[in-house]
């Protein structure tokens, strides 16, 4: 089967003046591994911007136990003063979804590079679409996931070992992540279109395992080692989980 809605090629006659790391997630709740990884991407890609963007209601995912105020104040608390470069909360899915609008990737990135306007200035900035490789698996699902190719650069996080398998992966997609797969040095050449994977990451944390101990335990030593410490005390203030 060959490779259909191809992606467009990335401009490379542009030099790249900003980069900025996209990080979305449910962050139900925000923990140390959401933290440490956008730290360690921060570092390692040199972006000069971060965005931290809450889901609203994920159309995969069953319904959050903390609301969206709730989640975005987490993410105030674990990130305060914990990166290098600026950092902000991006609502709009939040947004989307208290009007019942359902929030997709591709919405999302197309609204960001619609708030630079200028084509020049869009050519010179790369977005960097930060997943994990459980993300990456269900990418092919995602809604008119061929144009995200076309939005912004895509790099998974994956644990040490850990193998793509391209051969399990939709054909389309398969072809698509090797046509556009190049060195870390090649995100910063253009502003999207080109993917990357790293596998040197030791954090395996899971928000839902988090999620369910502090549902039935409570706060355990476990937990209060994987949750930032101020994110603690706005749990046991507010009983979000218990």
């Amino acid at each position: 089967m060959g490779v259909k809605s191809a992606p467009s090629e990335p401009a490379a006659a542009t030099r790249i003046q900003r980069s900025v790391l996209v990080f979305g997630g449910s962050f139900d709740p925000v923990h140390n591994g959401h933290v440490a990884l956008v730290q360690h991407f921060t570092m390692l890609l040199k972006v000069d911007e971060v965005r931290l963007v809450p889901a609203g209601q994920p159309w995969q995912k069953a319904g959050l136990k903390a609301s969206a105020e709730q989640r975005i104040k987490m993410l105030e608390l674990a990130f305060d003063g914990q990166l290098s470069v600026p950092y902000s909360i991006d609502q709009q899915e939040v947004e989307r979804a208290a009007t019942q609008i359902p929030s997709y990737t591709v919405d999302t990135l197309t609204n960001m590079r619609s708030q630079w306007g200028n084509a020049q200035l869009n050519e010179e900035i790369a977005l960097i679409l930060l997943i994990g490789a459980d993300q990456f698996h269900n990418f092919a699902t995602w809604k008119n996931w061929q144009q995200i190719f076309n939005l912004a650069h895509i790099v998974v996080a994956a644990r040490p070992g850990y193998s793509l398998q391209l051969d399990t992966l939709p054909s389309e997609f398969a072809a698509l992540w090797q046509q556009a797969n190049g060195a870390i040095e090649d995100l910063k050449q253009c502003s999207f279109g080109k993917t990357w994977l790293e596998t040197d990451l030791a954090w395996d944390i899971s928000a839902t395992r988090i999620r369910d101990e502090l549902q039935q335990q409570g706060q355990t030593k476990e937990t209060t080692s994987l949750i930032p410490r101020k994110v603690l005390d706005y749990l046991q203030v507010h009983h979000i989980y218990n």
